[in-house]
């Protein structure tokens, strides 16, 4: 293993295998981490920007989304992510255990990934929810609201509900753990 070349692969795995525990790893409850407090939907900017569901093209808002009444989970995330890739899985499971009580929406927080990635991913992977590729202004207004841990490590949940959106963390949120947080929002 003296290859340059074998070297560099071997660390560039190693650095990968750190990362996808750092995602994966998740021994808090979610809601216990350091986080922002609740801020009134009205607030935030991000909220307001229009998003364009990859898979079927229509155009809404986070505010007209919540205006359903329903819980929304945001999850952030990226096609190459595995970790996201497991959090959508979960928050797939917590939708098909309890059908039409919120909102999924996954957000593309990649520059470099376009709304046609986004939904041959999404489709191929049959994630529930709906899916976009984030603006850039809506990124932006994001980072100001959350911190740059949002963009600097997926996946990243927040909530959003009542009139306030609460941000949860990073990591993979496991069915019954997304099911305990969403129980304690008050109603």
């Amino acid at each position: 293993m003296h290859n340059p070349r074998d070297q560099i692969t071997l660390i560039l795995i190693c650095f990968a295998c750190i990362l996808v525990t750092g995602c994966i790893t998740n021994t808090g409850d979610g809601i216990s981490k350091q986080k922002p407090a609740p801020t009134a939907v009205s607030e935030i900017e991000w909220m307001t920007i229009p998003i364009t569901d990859a898979v079927t093209g229509k155009q809404t808002s986070i505010a007209e989304l919540g205006s359903q009444g329903k819980p929304i989970i945001v999850h952030t995330f990226a096609v190459w992510c595995p970790a996201c890739s497991m959090q959508l899985r979960e928050t797939k499971k917590l939708s098909e255990n309890n059908p039409d009580k919120f909102i999924i929406l996954g957000v593309d927080i990649d520059p470099r990934e376009n709304t046609a990635q986004v939904k041959n991913h999404i489709e191929k992977n049959k994630f529930a929810g709906i899916f976009v590729t984030a603006p850039k202004e809506f990124t932006q207004s994001l980072i100001q609201t959350v911190g740059t841990q949002v963009v600097q490590s997926l996946p990243q949940t927040i909530i959003i509900s009542n009139s306030s959106a609460t941000y949860i963390g990073d990591g993979v949120f496991p069915e019954k753990k997304l099911e305990s947080i969403l129980s304690q929002l008050p109603s």
